[in-house]
């Protein structure tokens, strides 16, 4: 199993782990939730029954004629104050009405008849007046009447009279079992898009971690095969050295694969420290063009290449010396080494970019996007002092520095690179 398939694993479960945590999060909100709802309903209802109380209380005070024009039959008195098309007091119109709308009727402490009723529901009030004097009951309670369930609040007035205010229980386990079902729902939707939502925080946090793994593991098997096969060949030459007793050859092949195994884990070397580049100056591109141009000189000379280097504009960059020779450096010599015998290499400077033209073999449009791997190589482009590894360094400094690359390449044709400082 590879890191990257175990960090696969990881992500999910840590997203899974992260949904669960909030899923039995909700679940307990829920529970305490719906746990104040049900065991403290009857408290709740017994308040707003109270708050209704308050209203024909104030009527009480208003009126002093009260008690009398209840036991004379007249009804409930509505004062002044409380007139729908009076402007002195709407609040008590809004309390008028709110009584009305509630179940409630008066009734005498004498002999216990009723005196007043909203409604005309003289059975259910009887049941419930009765209910309330064989149980005796006082102020505020619940009970069951023909299966439904009451809450009613018993609120003396006046000396004579006092009033009944009661209303069904709305609570049931039909009810019950939809408020559960209901956060269960709503848990388990907010729970899968906490999922999703985590999922993709996860992968964007961890994705640069997962792509460097990848990279790490395709390092070190690159980097295992190409420290290979230099070994494989010193060792080649060694035994045949030894059979041969002709030791002028083989330490000769031997001290080139040394030398290209010494090239190699210098290129590594320098892959792995581009991300602290040290400090930066103002560095002249046409000054580092000059030097590389006498640098390559010999391989110039060899498949006769022209080099032309035009400055349009003076160009000064700010960065790190060093690694700017560096990444001008691979980019010439792959214009050398993968260009055609007596052909020509054209270096442009403008204000702000460079662009390297070369007549080379070029790169197929289809491996465009690939060439900035690391140890990546076409199949025509494989040579023996090739590693693949210039081109991945030449992209890590460009990164650091936020330089743009763009290449153009058309195959037996030739390949235009161009830099924007």
């Amino acid at each position: 199993m590879t890191s990257s398939h175990s960090l696969s694993k990881q992500k999910r479960r840590l997203s899974i782990l992260f949904s669960l945590s909030i899923f039995f999060i909700i679940i307990v909100l829920d529970v305490g939730f719906l746990s104040y709802k049900y065991f403290d309903y009857q408290r709740q209802e017994l308040v707003r029954l109270t708050s209704q109380t308050q209203a024909i209380t104030k009527m009480v005070e208003e009126n002093p004629n009260f008690e009398q024009d209840i036991l004379q039959g007249k009804g409930l008195p509505i004062p002044g104050g409380m007139r729908r098309n009076s402007m002195i007091n709407p609040s008590w119109w809004r309390q008028w009405r709110s009584i009305q709308m509630e179940n409630f009727f008066l009734y005498s402490k004498q002999d216990g008849g009723i005196l007043f009723s909203p409604r005309k529901d003289d059975e259910l009030y009887d049941s419930i007046l009765q209910e309330v004097q064989e149980e005796r009951r006082d102020w505020e309670t619940s009970f069951e009447l023909n299966d439904v369930e009451y809450i009613l609040l018993d609120t003396p007035l006046t000396q004579k009279i006092s009033a009944i205010f009661f209303m069904e229980s709305r609570m049931t386990l039909e009810d019950m079992f939809v408020d559960i079902l209901t956060y269960l729902m709503g848990a388990i939707l907010l729970s899968l898009g906490v999922y999703i939502i985590s999922s993709r925080f996860v992968n964007s946090t961890l994705s640069p971690v997962e792509k460097n793994m990848d990279d790490m593991e395709q390092f070190i098997h690159n980097a295992g095969h190409e420290l290979k096969t230099p070994i494989a060949v010193i060792k080649s030459s060694l035994e045949l050295m030894r059979l041969s007793k002709n030791y002028d050859e083989g330490i000769t092949e031997s001290i080139e694969e040394l030398d290209r195994m010494n090239n190699l884990i210098q290129a590594l070397i320098s892959l792995s420290t581009t991300d602290n580049l040290g400090s930066s100056e103002s560095v002249d591109i046409m000054e580092i063009c000059k030097k590389l141009q006498k640098s390559y000189r010999e391989k110039l000379e060899e498949k006769d290449i022209s080099l032309q280097i035009v400055s349009k504009k003076i160009l000064h960059v700010k960065a790190n010396r060093e690694y700017t020779e560096i990444f001008l450096s691979n980019l010439l010599s792959n214009a050398i080494k993968y260009n055609r015998k007596k052909g020509t290499i054209t270096i442009t400077l403008n204000q702000k970019s460079i662009t390297i033209h070369d007549t080379g073999i070029g790169i197929a449009k289809e491996n465009l996007g690939r060439i900035f791997d690391r140890f990546y190589q076409e199949d025509e482009t494989r040579t023996k002092d090739s590693f693949g590894i210039g081109l991945s360094l030449v992209e890590r400094i460009a990164s650091i520095y936020k330089w743009n690359i763009t290449v153009e390449s058309e195959k037996w044709v030739g390949t235009t690179v161009k830099v924007e400082f």
